[in-house]
């Protein structure tokens, strides 16, 4: 009954699989593109650059102010003069209003204006860098946990064959044992056999709950939604190293954020250079005023009118501050470019070694697709050798054992492939889909 029941859930499990919605990678990749967080926040914060890059941000554009006040009071006064006479007045009212508008406009900053804009589009480059890099290794995490599944599906697949034979072998061990050919020991270890196989395909469900729920995370959608993924894994089978090389130099997102990372230490020693120039500017302002008094030496006044004129400055002596930061700005340079070959040797590094280890890999599918051919024809003639009473219980495990493992090997090797590739797609820059 145990046993029925376990296989129930397995057949449950499997029909709402089915049952789910085909999701393909690209269309995995997609979603992940349009509803993951990290990505979505990643783009947020560029628009943010996005209205910093102007020329009022910085500095070509003059700054306008205009102002306005209205002032009222109510006082009591007593004013006595030398000849004798008293002015004085109870509740006396007086108002005033004041109005203006004024222009600053620093034309000539020893050109460290046109510095800033230059920064802020560096910036902006930078950004869109860095969210390249987060759709990037959302990309990898999506392709890596989806090709996962897939092969925890054809395991999954691989089991339940496996649990079928082993359903077969334990009804004939039962009709041997019935009609006095068989031993009970024999049926036995049949089940044992058989609830190993049930108890695999248990934990290999368990973990296709587990990824699923971490994909559709990753898509930014209910952890609990299910659907079915593709039956089997592609390889691509890159063999041109120099072509990787070429275009990881090209179109690394990492090495390209390490140049930018070159041009705005550049940008800053030329803005820290530019603060030993004069400053040029112009002022212009127009302002109002009217006044009224019920008391005092004036009962109203009105004046308006416009003012200009120009200012310069200049730094004569600022602590040698300006000598340390161009020496700093120096220095920063310095640094950036000792990173940049530092990550362009990693990542050289990192491309070769998964060269390497992906050329490898493909050989050893191959030799894995024998071994799993020759496993296959031995476990046929041992189940049709098993049937006719020639093979014991011990021996067609031992052969389905090695089928397991061939077949378990071959899988785990092809995922591992998929995933070498992934990875020279991200350190090429060619893992991000083109529109």
């Amino acid at each position: 009954m145990v046993i029925r029941f376990l296989l129930a859930v397995i057949l449950l499990v499997g029909f709402i699989q089915v049952e789910a919605q085909h999701l393909s990678a690209e269309q995995a990749v997609a979603i992940a593109l349009e509803n993951n967080y990290s990505v979505r926040l990643s783009k947020l914060n560029n628009e943010v650059l996005k209205n910093n890059l102007s020329a009022g941000n910085a500095g070509f554009l003059p700054v306008i102010d205009a102002s306005a006040a209205q002032n009222n009071s109510i006082q009591n006064t007593r004013q006595e003069y030398l000849d004798g006479r008293v002015n004085e007045k109870d509740n006396a009212k007086s108002s005033s209003f004041n109005a203006g508008i004024g222009l600053d406009w620093t034309f000539f900053d020893g050109l460290r204006m046109f510095t800033g804009y230059d920064i802020l589009k560096k910036q902006l480059q930078a950004g869109q860098l860095q969210t390249r890099l987060e759709v990037e290794n959302t990309i990898s995490e999506v392709l890596s946990l989806y090709y996962q599944l897939v092969e925890l599906q054809q395991k999954v697949r691989m089991f339940e064959e496996s649990v079928k034979l082993g359903k077969a072998r334990t009804n004939i061990a039962d009709e041997k044992l019935s009609i006095g050919a068989g031993s009970r020991l024999e049926l036995l270890q049949a089940r044992v056999d058989m609830n190993a196989d049930i108890s695999q395909l248990l934990d290999l469900n368990d973990q296709i709950t587990e990824a699923t729920i971490q994909m559709n995370l990753l898509l930014g959608r209910n952890a609990g939604e299910l659907f079915t993924v593709e039956d089997s894994i592609k390889l691509a089978n890159t063999t041109d190293l120099s072509m990787l090389k070429s275009a990881m130099e090209q179109n690394n997102t990492t090495i390209l954020i390490n140049r930018s990372n070159i041009e705005m230490a550049q940008l800053n020693l030329r803005d820290v250079r530019g603060k030993i120039f004069p400053e040029l500017g112009v002022t212009a302002g127009y302002s109002f005023n009217n006044q009224t008094s019920e008391s005092g030496f004036l009962r109203s006044g009105r004046s308006d009118g416009l003012n200009y004129g120009l200012t310069a400055s200049m730094p004569i002596l600022d602590r040698f501050n300006n000598r340390r930061e161009r020496q700093n700005a120096k220095v920063g340079i310095e640094s950036a470019n000792l990173q940049y070959e530092t990550y362009l040797a990693e990542a050289n590094a990192a491309l070769l070694s998964t060269y390497s280890v992906y050329s490898n890999k493909l050989k050893n599918i191959e030799l894995e697709r024998e071994n799993l051919q020759t496993a296959n024809t031995n476990f046929d003639i041992a189940n049709e050798r098993y049937r006719l009473g020639e093979l014991s219980g011990i021996e067609i495990r031992e052969a389905q054992q090695n089928l397991l493992i061939a077949h378990d090997r071959y899988i785990t090797l092809i995922y591992q492939a998929r995933l070498l590739e992934i990875e020279m797609l991200r350190l090429t820059g060619g893992i991000i889909p083109e529109k």
